[in-house]
């Protein structure tokens, strides 16, 4: 019986351990929604997420995007005007302030990114 209940406290405590808690990021402005996901895997803490552009203007055809302080990309939008992160690390938790930046067509925004 003993071997039994340590067993099953164990288990409990293996499988508790390999909980992941993804923690969901989301900012909008008048040309942009981003969304960044960070997944709490007791490793990097992986990321991804998307960036969509919501003016009616002419899509533009390059643009910079940062995102948690780091080094910027040089990207382009998809027909519908998404672009989908490519899979990532991160050192941002469920208590981190995040900012995405985006440059394009000589214009800049700094949307700030809320724990949804």
């Amino acid at each position: 019986m003993k071997s039994r209940m340590l067993i099953l406290l164990f288990s409990v405590a293996l499988l508790s351990g390999c909980i992941q808690k993804d923690y969901v990021f989301f900012g909008e402005s008048e040309n942009w929604r981003v969304q960044y996901v960070v997944t709490d895997d007791n490793s990097c803490n992986s990321t991804k997420g998307y960036i969509k552009y919501l003016n009616n203007d002419p899509l533009p055809e390059q643009l910079e995007f940062s995102v948690d302080n780091k080094e910027g990309a040089s990207i382009s939008l998809d027909e519908n005007g998404m672009f989908f992160m490519p899979y990532g690390c991160s050192n941002a938790t469920e208590g981190s302030e995040l900012k995405a930046t985006i440059k394009w067509n000589s214009q800049s925004e700094t949307i700030q990114l809320q724990l949804k």
